[in-house]
């Protein structure tokens, strides 16, 4: 969900940007409809049937939406950084702290709860989050999503070394582009089983990055005709990949993420959605597996799904809320608290060495 999904817009804000409330609003709502298309749809159909259901098909709609967002907020943050280090730091402090948390939190807990086994291997390498890339099965299927953010963190830093970032409406149309020819000649666009292309460069998502980079530019220099018509070449682009579905959702997160931008969401930003917007990163990683064992158990112990859902929902809320506050937020200061100390002391030390 980078990140998952994507670092908080009033951490990255400065005096020449304002902060975008609405934009980690927006991260807190995606995450708990992620919440609410598993745990519903795993009731109805592995337990028992209920009335109120939300199919698990939509998703991942909600992670295109993390998608937008990343790439709003990943070229927010070169724009703050000086050197390829201070991105690669700023990405891992976000995000490989709160993975391994949950990683050990969940394979504990459903070890010692609910008597599932530990693979050992698997631990190792789903804790560097390129399983995809070496073809090990995922401890938890939302690790999809963080392949895909990997993809986008190396190519926008690389984009940074070459000191191309800046050319921001070039490198969105040269990837959609790329994006084109690739469904045309393929035309393999399977979630689940990924093209070696699609995995590579993110070739499936391209459009949702996309837009996100173009609305933060948009936010620096104003729009144009020309930003406007790549935020179009970006749906139809979807519309490829995904066909009448895809551009559904495209059109509409782009049309939420512009109302986000423009201030026209604001009704929607207070204490709780706030709070929800900044637990979100653990929340989609923490929920699914541990969810679904204890809404099985729940449901051994013939608790209904008027109960059993809320207290599961409110459970995945708390362990990710003990996360963010007790893990995630702390290690973020303290990595990047340590960064900036030694980069200063460096820095002293070359002056000194020039004198």
């Amino acid at each position: 969900m980078t990140d998952k999904l994507g670092e908080g817009t009033r951490e990255l804000s400065s005096p020449s940007l304002p902060r975008y409330d609405e934009v980690d609003v927006l991260r807190g709502l995606a995450a708990l409809w992620v919440v609410l298309s598993h745990y519903l749809p795993h009731w109805d159909r592995q337990l028992e049937p209920t009335l109120v259901i939300v199919p698990n098909e939509w998703g991942p709609f909600a992670v295109k939406l993390f998608f937008v967002i990343s790439g709003f907020v990943i070229f927010m943050t070169l724009d703050r950084c000086k050197t390829v280090a201070d991105f690669a730091v700023l990405r891992f402090s976000r995000l490989y702290p709160t993975h391994w948390a949950t990683l050990v939190l969940v394979t504990a807990l459903s070890a010692i709860l609910f008597g599932r086994g530990i693979w050992p291997g698997g631990f190792v390498v789903n804790a560097t989050m390129l399983q995809d890339f070496v073809g090990f099965p995922r401890l938890d299927n939302v690790y999809w999503s963080l392949t895909v953010e990997i993809v986008f963190y190396l190519m926008a830093g690389s984009l940074f070394a070459l000191r191309l970032h800046r050319r921001t409406l070039l490198f969105v149309v040269v990837w959609l582009v790329s994006s084109i020819i690739w469904v045309l000649i393929f035309q393999q666009t399977d979630i689940e089983h990924r093209h070696w292309l699609a995995l590579l460069f993110a070739l499936d998502f391209s459009p949702y990055f996309g837009m996100g980079i173009v609305f933060f530019d948009a936010t620096k220099h104003g729009w144009s005709a020309g930003r406007a018509g790549v935020v179009m070449l970006a749906i139809a682009t979807e519309f490829l990949i995904a066909g009448w579905v895809g551009l559904c959702v495209a059109s509409i997160v782009a049309i939420m993420f512009v109302l986000s931008i423009r201030g026209n969401l604001r009704f929607l930003v207070s204490k709780v959605t706030l709070w929800l917007g900044a637990i979100s990163y653990a929340l989609y990683l923490v929920h699914r597996n541990l969810g679904y064992a204890s809404l099985d158990w729940l449901h051994e112990h013939h608790v209904g799904p008027a109960v059993a859902v809320p207290a599961t929902i409110l459970g995945a809320l708390a362990i990710a809320t003990l996360i963010t506050y007790g893990v995630e937020k702390p290690a973020l200061r303290y990595i990047r608290s340590w960064y900036h100390e030694w980069t200063t002391r460096r820095a002293r030390s070359d002056v000194t060495h020039l004198h």
